[in-house]
């Protein structure tokens, strides 16, 4: 019974004025036929083990979050996602290879841009068709309105539905779908991580994170008509 669990989470924004990111990156991680527990686990102690190196209590932190951590708490939870059992993909967006419909229709360009490539790939790697039943725990950050779930839910929903009867008409299959608060999901801090560590690199062209882990990644795409983004 193939069943894939998979966290995704972003980085840059999806605006097209002066003062928007010149690129939107989506991290994703996900393992294949059984839950990350001891992952999670690995993650949790090791956030308590710097809290606990961290004297200053203004200092500690709540989760690992790209943007908020130290460059000292970066470095150290690169090398711990190093050595996780996980499998990790990037999506990296030029916003001027974005085409002008999606521009007038954020809603639907975030469902596109991350349901997209990251179902495509798992039905494609993962699914079987002669196994009774494939199953995917897509997980994403809670960001959006009730709305937008609901449309982000139903459009994950239609996707995996094409693409297993794309692949094969009888390939029987499910999706649970949730949007959770990353501080309680460790595996959406990994996903932070990995799309902070790619949008640092093409948007302020330091690529100091990312060179940690980029021989861990998996899965490498890019909407790219311009040739900015090489990995």
């Amino acid at each position: 019974m193939p069943h894939v669990s998979v966290y995704v989470d972003e980085s840059g924004d999806l605006g097209f004025n002066e003062k928007s990111s010149k690129f939107f990156t989506i991290g994703y991680v996900f393992t294949k036929n059984r839950y990350p527990s001891v992952e999670n686990e690995i993650i949790r102690h090791t956030l308590k083990r710097i809290n606990k190196k961290t004297k200053k209590q203004k200092n500690k932190i709540t989760e690992f979050k790209f943007s908020n951590n130290t460059d000292k708490v970066k470095c150290k939870f690169l090398q711990k996602i190093r050595e996780l059992d996980i499998i990790i993909g990037v999506i990296c967006i030029s916003k001027d290879s974005v085409k002008e419909g999606l521009k007038q229709d954020l809603s639907r360009l975030y469902r596109y841009s991350i349901v997209d490539t990251i179902i495509t790939i798992l039905v494609r790697d993962f699914f079987h068709k002669d196994d009774p039943y494939n199953s995917i725990k897509f997980v994403i950050d809670r960001s959006l309105s009730p709305n937008a779930r609901k449309l982000f839910n139903e459009y994950c929903e239609e996707k995996v539905s094409f693409r297993a009867w794309e692949k094969n008409s009888e390939i029987d299959h499910h999706i649970t779908i949730s949007h959770e608060d990353s501080k309680s999901i460790p595996m959406l801090q990994v996903a932070d991580f990995i799309a902070g560590s790619t949008q640092k690199k093409f948007e302020m062209e330091d690529s100091i994170f990312y060179d940690l882990i980029q021989d861990k990644i998996n899965y490498h795409e890019k909407w790219d008509y311009h040739d900015k983004i090489t990995w």
